[in-house]
């Protein structure tokens, strides 16, 4: 199932790093936790899969307290969903995330990253994505119903090479 559904439920500036947080891959003993972040972050929390998406999780002690996700689709890769909880916001989490889940698609091959925001396009834009058309989103994705359902006027298509 794809899920073209991409919110960032951040704010990054202010406050520094935590200094004990551990940026990783996630696994299948992650599918709770991250299925609670995408909940108290107000996103839909169901069809958590990290062995079929690229999904990375950023960990402060025995807790998940924040989550990335991108799709693969041949070179491209679909950044879907970034959350952090509240209380570790402006810490820079976020930044990490979206940074780990980039350097793994390009360690996968991909040679472009997209995704599609209504609501936090300078956010990505600190990464180096740049409005672009909707001709980049790959093709199997366009043809969802979930896709077709998403995109409107209020929803910003971004792109960036990632060579």
């Amino acid at each position: 199932m794809l899920r073209v559904r991409h919110r960032v439920a951040v704010r990054e500036s202010g406050k520094g790093m935590i200094r004990t947080l551990k940026i990783r891959a996630a696994g299948p003993a992650d599918v709770q936790a991250i299925s609670k972040v995408l909940h108290k972050c107000g996103l839909p929390s169901g069809g958590v899969e990290p062995s079929v998406r690229l999904y990375h999780v950023a960990v402060l002690g025995d807790n998940v307290i924040g989550c990335a996700c991108g799709e693969q689709f041949d070179e491209t890769v679909v950044v879907h969903t970034v959350a952090v909880l509240q209380d570790y916001r402006d810490q820079q989490v976020a930044t990490h995330l979206v940074g780990a889940l980039l350097m793994r698609a390009r360690a996968n091959g991909c040679t472009k990253a997209t995704l599609l925001t209504a609501e936090h396009p300078s956010f990505f834009a600190r990464y180096g994505f740049t409005l672009t058309s909707v001709d980049v989103i790959p093709k199997q994705v366009k043809l969802t119903r979930k896709f077709q359902r998403r995109f409107g006027a209020r929803t910003h298509c971004m792109c960036r090479r990632l060579d």
